[in-house]
């Protein structure tokens, strides 16, 4: 369905550190600290940036969380090779045949495209993607807004290297880190082409990052990592004007429905958008006022779609990722 362009939402989303945050470059330093938080050029200079791979890989393990919750083995372990089975503990027993949906192959005589891999692709893989698809989900590096607002600032940290068996410190094993301090960053969420049960995720992730329920990058049990979100912008866009909140399942037709699964699901009542404007082929409506409290009949939507579709397709022993690790 990526192949045309049905819907969208577009967010902008500001992230203000409540901790100080440290998200690893992964460049050992001959001089000074152990370890260093990301950094790139921007407009002439240095500048600390929150990376979208680590939002994106942040958010998708919170809805995993959501979706476990709701319906236990309703989302795939991404990394969980069935070649390799035998060395990962999965605890939980419904989760036990959780494969990665990227190590699965089409089931049931269904060809190799990419309507197999969404018809067959866990909640998170079609929200975020998988090694079959590419995902819904799209997010932005985050960049420090610019002056007058608050710059972020270096702070230095220090740690003790701690013995796992006695629980104690290990003697001469001492360690500094640089951390991100203040500041407010900015960055952009798009979604093309959602099904009404993604946008309700959207909105619980967003909802969640406003209650500072979501840390970011290293030392989270130490006191780092916890920001809380702010969203300055909600459009939603579609093709054709619309009078009510509708997603990809009424929009597309019944032969895509079924070729790609959709999840065909109603509010109790309609949810009725605002007046829109357009922006050339596009026909755009402004939530930002009051999306929360909108979008909020959607929430059900989620855990209904969690409970009428799971991970389905065969498992592929000899995929070429699997092969690769070999």
């Amino acid at each position: 369905m990526l192949r045309k362009w049905l819907c969208q939402v577009d967010i902008t989303l500001r992230l203000h550190p409540i901790d100080p945050i440290l998200i690893k470059s992964g460049y050992a330093t001959l001089q000074g600290p152990d370890m260093v938080p990301v950094e790139t050029f921007r407009d002439g200079k240095a500048t600390f940036y929150f990376p979208g791979t680590s939002l994106k890989g942040v958010l998708r393990s919170h809805f995993e969380r959501i979706a476990r919750t709701l319906q236990p083995g309703s989302v795939c372990v991404p990394y969980y090779n069935p070649k390799r089975k035998h060395q990962i503990n999965i605890p939980v027993p419904q989760e036990q045949e959780s494969y990665g949906c990227g190590f699965r192959e089409p089931g049931e005589g269904r060809p190799e495209t990419s309507a197999t891999a969404y018809y067959e692709s866990c909640a998170a893989c079609r929200l975020f993607g998988s090694l079959r698809f590419a995902g819904r989900f799209s997010i932005g590096d985050a960049y420090p807004l610019p002056e007058p607002a608050p710059q972020p600032k270096p702070g230095q940290r220090n740690g003790v290297g701690i013995d796992r068996f006695t629980g104690g410190t290990v003697r001469g094993v001492l360690f500094d880190l640089v951390v991100v301090e203040g500041g407010v960053f900015e960055t952009s969420i798009r979604v093309t082409n959602f099904e009404l049960w993604q946008l309700a995720a959207v909105n619980f992730l967003l909802q969640d990052l406003q209650e500072e329920m979501i840390t970011l990058g290293s030392g989270r049990s130490r006191g780092l990592g916890r920001v809380r979100g702010e969203v300055v912008r909600y459009l939603l866009r579609y093709i054709r004007p619309q009078r009510n909140v509708v997603g990809l399942a009424e929009l597309a037709t019944e032969q895509e429905r079924q070729a790609y699964r959709l999840f065909t699901w109603h509010p109790p009542e309609p949810i009725p958008l605002p007046t829109g404007q357009i922006q050339g082929l596009r026909h755009e409506y402004n939530l930002t006022a009051n999306w929360s409290d909108l979008l909020q009949p959607l929430a059900e939507s989620l855990e209904a779609f969690l409970h009428w579709h799971q991970p389905l397709g065969a498992v592929n022993h000899n995929s070429r990722e699997a092969r690769r690790e070999d």
